[in-house]
């Protein structure tokens, strides 16, 4: 009596095939998302860590690399140009962070009180600055501010006050960056205010109207604390960019006249690849980070974003 067998062949292909389609499945998003930390772990995080493994060590580009311990560090706060690097960029940070929030602040609720046809021609022409190259906007305003044909200095003269150096002068080049940065950045800052402006319940103003409550009152007791969390995401963006500044002082003035217009990033540039000294720039980069932090925690801790309606 012959003994009766199943050919399990079959089944053993479809559970293969099923268990490939499931490992597919499951690994999908994995292969969707692996570009961006391949591109992440190859492009920002290495650095970094490269970066700050250099900062302990003493390196051209060409030798071998020795390490020196915190030697770096030392010299860097022994540095004169160094820290005349950081009064300069903590002036234009202040400065400029001060007078672009409160501008985009008093900008952005002016727009929202004219009909809406203008403001938004105004807003256009506002933001227009923040879509345009660094290289254009640095250009334009080395033009005007130009000492021979500059169109301030001729419109100056036209009123009987004598032409300016404005971009060699060591007391009018930190202003003529400044007024650059402010007209560069207001529009974004007071597009972004107005998105804060507009998620604040409109009931809230008609509850003050109902009280008697002036323009005045409803801007300091309602528009204004209601707006914290964004006033803190410009705050917070402001810092961040200013105190990495580069393009917009290497192009106006190239960090002169002697040194005035001079920011970190502009000096570690220097130290790195015009001097190569890649540890020494490196241990100037791990101070910058470490201030851009700091300034952002301290804007936090200041600034209140638990808003209750």
């Amino acid at each position: 009596m012959g003994v009766k067998t199943t050919d399990l062949s079959g089944w053993k292909y479809v559970s293969k095939t099923r268990t490939r389609e499931r490992i597919i499945e499951d690994a999908s998003p994995y292969i969707f998302l692996a570009p961006f930390f391949i591109g992440f772990l190859v492009f920002q995080l290495l650095p970094i860590l490269f970066s700050i493994f250099l900062s302990f060590t003493s390196w051209n580009g060409m030798s071998a690399i020795r390490v020196n311990g915190v030697q770096n560090f030392t010299a860097l706060f022994k540095d004169a140009n160094f820290w005349n690097a950081f009064s300069n960029t903590l002036l234009i940070t202040v400065t400029c962070t001060i007078l672009g929030t409160i501008g985009a602040l008093l900008l952005a609720v002016f727009l929202e009180k004219i009909p809406d046809t203008l403001a938004s021609y105004l807003r256009v022409g506002f933001f227009l600055p923040s879509v345009t190259s660094v290289v254009v906007i640095t250009y334009i305003f080395k033009q005007l501010f130009s000492s021979d044909y500059g169109y301030i200095n001729t419109l100056m003269m036209r009123f009987g006050l004598p032409a300016q150096n404005w971009l060699l002068d060591r007391n009018l080049a930190m202003m003529a960056l400044i007024l650059m940065l402010f007209w560069a950045g207001l529009g974004w800052d007071a597009l972004i205010i107005t998105a804060g402006l507009r998620s604040i319940p409109g009931e809230l103003y008609d509850a003050a109207k109902v009280d008697g409550a002036s323009g005045y009152s409803e801007f300091w007791s309602i528009t204004l604390p209601l707006l914290q969390p964004t006033l803190l995401f410009v705050l917070v963006t402001s810092v961040i960019f200013l105190w990495g500044l580069f393009a917009q002082p290497q192009l106006l003035t190239g960090g002169g006249p002697l040194r005035q217009t001079q920011t970190i990033a502009l000096y570690l540039y220097e130290a790195g690849f015009r001097y190569h000294k890649f540890g020494y720039a490196s241990a100037m980069a791990i101070i910058l980070s470490l201030v851009m932090f700091l300034s952002s925690l301290v804007n936090f801790k200041f600034v209140k974003t638990n808003i209750d309606y």
